[in-house]
């Protein structure tokens, strides 16, 4: 009779260690789901921060551009007002 009992609470002790893994499972379910909740929104926010260092990056190619046609025109002035200034009226 004995041994049947020590099997019994062999047994009890198993299914309990079940119980608690899967109960531990059941929450690490939980937590990897909400670890890859987090991972999606970082990952569209880094989407959404590369489409804005696109933009500005355009944006300062637009400047440069912008700052070289200004020079130009600048450059284009002073010499049509050193003609001018050549000239006797």
């Amino acid at each position: 009779m004995e041994k049947i009992q020590i099997l019994e609470e062999k047994i009890t002790k198993v299914i309990d260690k079940i119980k608690a893994l899967t109960e531990e499972n059941k929450a690490l379910v939980v937590k990897a789901k909400a670890l890859e909740d987090e991972l999606n929104k970082k990952d569209n926010e880094l989407k959404i921060m590369k489409q804005e260092l696109e933009n500005i990056n355009d944006l300062n190619t637009n400047i440069n551009k912008l700052t070289q046609e200004k020079e130009t025109v600048r450059n284009q002035i002073e010499e049509l007002l050193r003609e001018l200034e050549s000239v006797d009226i």
